[in-house]
């Protein structure tokens, strides 16, 4: 192969790499976190995140668009964006949240509480 040709090949296959990187990026993909009985700080990065477990105590930053939690006893401070939801699915969550704006709120299961933070 002469090296016009191995440089148009790699050139070519540089572009596709990086439609597929734009494709990825695009997709925005949400930010999972799971554990049990931990505390620990994430990060949503403006995506929407869940938590799925019991027994933890969690601080999530990055404005999330969406939090979800599915789990009992869970203790979670979010940063939401403004227009943002939070759904509790799970037994005696509580759940406080910062925003610039309002967030919508939707629990299903007993004892859990969703309050913003002062």
């Amino acid at each position: 192969m002469t090296r016009a040709i191995r440089v148009a090949a790699a050139l070519a296959m540089a572009g596709a790499l990086g439609a597929a990187h734009k494709t990825a990026l695009a997709a925005d993909p949400a930010v999972n976190f799971a554990g049990s009985n931990t505390r620990f700080v994430g990060d949503c990065h403006g995506q929407d995140a869940s938590l799925a477990g019991s027994g933890n105590t969690v601080t999530i930053r990055g404005a999330c668009r969406a939090f979800q939690i599915a789990g009992d006893n869970n203790r979670v401070l979010v940063d939401m964006s403004a227009s943002g939801a939070i759904k509790v699915y799970g037994n005696n969550n509580q759940v406080s949240w910062k925003s610039s704006g309002e967030v919508e709120v939707t629990t299903v299961g007993p004892g859990n509480t969703v309050t913003r933070a002062h």
